[in-house]
């Protein structure tokens, strides 16, 4: 597991999976459907499928063939995904439409949608270098002229400077509006002394990767990237968690970067000096791996998890099994079913069939049910 957690935003299921699961076992009877009161399930058709971790009976691919029976549009969730739950920030390096973000935000894309202030950009990723962890990208089409955020001309780093964070964290529950947190540096160099980065105590949340680390006159300083692993630091230390751990890119890395690609870094001297944060702001861009577009945002989307214990009498059979589904934006469960006992004269077939039934009836009332006897 890595010490240091990258913290563009992504699929918090596996977190609410672990709860939804913990019990499965412990009721020696079916689990009923259950839905949320306010789900009205008719209006999902996109899916997200998470494989099990752990799958030795190879059940994913039978999950996925039945999601699609049933009439979804299923994606299955793999390292090289990007979902419209995908986001981070980052800001404008020049007026012609270069934006620099991290590498881990973008993943293995070739495009990305950038949204500054109300107005969506299609983007070309043009370089994405996982050992700086920045990447660049050029908005491609028709764009207005962008104002590009300074960095700061002087860049001695010393323990104890106040610094802020501004970005995206957290779209989907606290919106599309920048957010600005205070802070100071706690070291000049970052996770086992690397002297490329410094940590941070100013606040970062998922979706604050790529945003600028800003000086108190709105000029940059850096590139917020990580944050300390929670949990490999709760392994470690027996139960402590890491508070207000967190790491940006140094200037001088990020100049090289830039140089590197043709792209000049543009210095707050004369007319460029910043004016505050409001006008920092100005440069912001919330970023989405891939083409997104507002109808993709506005579609009600759903992601998929399911576990299972199993055991062989006859054939192989489900002692449990849990099947859910969960809103992608609002982390909520609105509907599950499965099996919590041990059927000797059934098969793991028979059990995902009978889950499919219900799943069927209750996201596609209106169609013909494929899996009913």
């Amino acid at each position: 597991m890595n010490k240091v957690s990258k913290i563009s935003v992504s699929l918090v299921c596996v977190f609410l999976l672990s709860l939804f699961f913990s019990g499965c076992g412990t009721t020696k009877k079916e689990v009923a459907p259950e839905t949320h009161s306010d789900a009205h399930l008719e209006k999902y058709s996109k899916v997200y499928l998470i494989p099990s971790r752990g799958d030795p009976r190879n059940v994913t691919p039978r999950v996925l063939a039945r999601l699609k029976q049933t009439g979804f549009d299923v994606t299955e969730v793999t390292s090289d995904t990007a979902t419209i739950g995908d986001q981070g920030s980052g800001f404008v390096v020049s007026s012609g439409g270069y934006v620099l973000t991290c590498a881990h935000v973008i993943e293995k894309q070739t495009n990305a949608t950038i949204w500054i202030g109300s107005s969506r950009y299609p983007c070309r990723v043009m370089v994405s270098d996982t050992n700086t962890d920045l990447a660049l990208l050029l908005v491609t089409g028709p764009h207005p002229e962008f104002r590009p955020l300074p960095f700061a001309t002087e860049t001695n780093y010393a323990m104890g400077q106040d610094v802020f964070t501004m970005g995206f964290p957290l779209v989907q529950v606290l919106g599309s509006e920048p957010r600005l947190n205070k802070g100071l540096i706690s070291a000049t160099v970052g996770l086992e002394d690397d002297p490329k980065s410094i940590q941070v105590s100013a606040a970062v949340q998922p979706g604050n990767s790529g945003g600028p680390l800003l000086n108190p006159h709105g000029e940059a300083i850096g590139v917020v990237n990580g944050t300390l692993n929670p949990g490999n630091v709760f392994a470690q230390t027996g139960g402590s968690l890491p508070q207000n751990v967190n790491f940006a890119i140094k200037t001088g890395i990020i100049r090289d970067f830039l140089a590197t690609n043709h792209v000049a870094l543009t210095e707050a001297v004369g007319t460029n000096a910043v004016e505050g944060f409001e006008e920092a702001k100005k440069s912001l861009a919330l970023v989405r791996p891939g083409n997104v577009t507002e109808e993709e945002l506005k579609r009600p989307t759903l992601v998929c998890v399911f576990g299972y214990t199993s055991v062989f009498g006859f054939v192989w059979r489900f002692h449990s099994f849990q099947i859910a589904f969960l809103d992608l934006k609002k982390s909520d469960l609105v509907f599950r079913t499965g099996i919590d006992h041990d059927n000797p004269f059934g098969s793991e077939n028979g059990a995902l069939n009978d889950a499919f039934v219900k799943i069927s009836h209750n996201f596609f009332p209106d169609r013909p049910n494929p899996f009913k006897k």
